[in-house]
């Protein structure tokens, strides 16, 4: 027994001695190279990962393997800095979660309410199917985008330098923009409404009071790094930079599909009915205030035309975002004017009767600008339900 005891004993005093009398003790260190010996030869691990890696990869461009390590290696030399900026972070992250959040369930109320009956008399005989298809209309390519947009803004404030790009400037800015459009249009209804006034005082206060806020938190988020004039001449380089972006995959599909959201943002507000209702098809009560959505996903469209950053793992998360939104928004769309065009609500192209033509005149009197108005749905559709290239490696690094 004292010999079963002795040998381990021995070898564990052994091992210590050897480790406290090491002339370098850096090789036991995790943020160095660890390297061996063989005979003349030294072998150095860190170097001949990054030589397969460069062989695997290219020596001029950056692997995902080498952008985890610059991403160990930079959390190691800033582990003993302050966590300010990481609280900070953390902070805004949270703004844009809540503020997110309460801007969906103020926008889903006010459709509810101004769309849930109809107080013209002409239409008093609406059926509950078509007041659930003009209730889906106002939540169906609104809340995507608004999700997009928030959710990339909170993805965002990982870093400062993302936040502070023009991906998340120019979100942050259209936030600001639609959020003081929509706190405008439920503060004054009959301004925006053709003359309904449909909400309670209650209502205009609180909804107004959500979008406000919300609006002036993005504003100066993207105030924060730049300047007021940058801001405006960055705007005129973006209107006179709405064509194709060279080498950027479906960069045509988007470009064309920003240039026509941003048209049909500001048909609404500066035509008279019918022409007004079109491309959102909520009829008198919503059409122009829904505008403010129609200028999300242009600016979402883009974004997503603009050359990306492949070294940069954020942005590709990021345009992810704005695609997948932009995705489901277009197609849930493009999915309710098609059935409401075959007449699934009492009668249509397909189905019999004659629903289309007595609940939709507004979308039927205007076809060309309706038609137009599909076509760039479609191409925008289309261009965002394609994955952008390392778009999968980036998600799961």
């Amino acid at each position: 027994m004292g010999t079963r005891m002795g040998i381990p004993s021995v070898i564990f005093l052994w091992c210590f001695v050897a480790l406290q009398s090491a002339p370098n003790t850096d090789a036991f260190a995790f943020n160095k190279p660890v390297t061996f010996s063989q005979g003349r030869k030294v072998i150095s691990i860190s170097h001949h990962l990054t030589e397969a890696s460069n062989a695997k990869y290219g020596a001029s461009s950056s692997s995902p393997m080498q952008r985890k390590m610059a991403s160990i290696s930079s959390d190691d030399d800033g582990a003993a800095a302050p966590t300010k900026d990481k609280v900070h972070s953390t902070l805004i992250s949270n703004m844009y979660t809540f503020t997110g959040i309460l801007s969906a369930l103020a926008w889903i109320i006010t459709a509810y309410v101004a769309l849930s009956f109809h107080p013209d008399p002409k239409f008093a005989d609406c059926t509950l199917r078509h007041n659930v298809l003009t209730m889906s209309q106002a939540f169906a390519f609104p809340l995507p985008v608004a999700w997009a947009s928030f959710e990339a803004l909170r993805k965002g404030t990982k870093n400062n330098h993302t936040l502070k790009g023009r991906t998340s400037r120019r979100l942050n800015l259209a936030v600001a923009a639609a959020s003081f459009w929509l706190a405008a249009s439920s503060a004054f209804p009959p301004a925006f409404a053709f003359g309904y006034d449909l909400y309670s005082f209650q209502h205009k206060v609180a909804a107004s009071i959500i979008h406000a806020v919300t609006g002036t938190f993005a504003l100066v988020l993207a105030l924060r790094s730049t300047s007021v004039g940058h801001i405006l001449r960055g705007l005129m380089n973006s209107l006179w930079n709405f064509g194709p972006t060279s080498g950027q995959r479906n960069s045509s599909l988007y470009a064309t599909g920003a240039a026509g959201l941003l048209y049909f943002t500001i048909q609404p507000i500066v035509s008279p009915y019918p022409l007004a209702t079109i491309p959102t098809i909520l009829g008198k009560r919503l059409s122009r205030p829904a505008s403010a959505f129609t200028l999300l996903g242009a600016v979402i469209a883009y974004c997503l035309k603009e050359e990306r950053n492949k070294d940069d793992d954020d942005d590709i998360i990021i345009r992810t975002t704005l695609r997948r939104g932009l995705a489901w928004g277009t197609a849930a769309h493009l999915c309710l004017i098609f059935m409401k065009i075959i007449g699934v609500d009492g009668g249509g192209l397909i189905f019999r009767g004659r629903g289309l033509w007595e609940v939709y005149p507004a979308m039927v009197n205007v076809p060309f600008a309706a038609g137009v108005s599909f076509a760039v749905h479609a191409v925008l559709c289309f261009g965002a339900l394609t994955k952008e290239e390392d778009e999968d490696a980036a998600e799961n690094e």
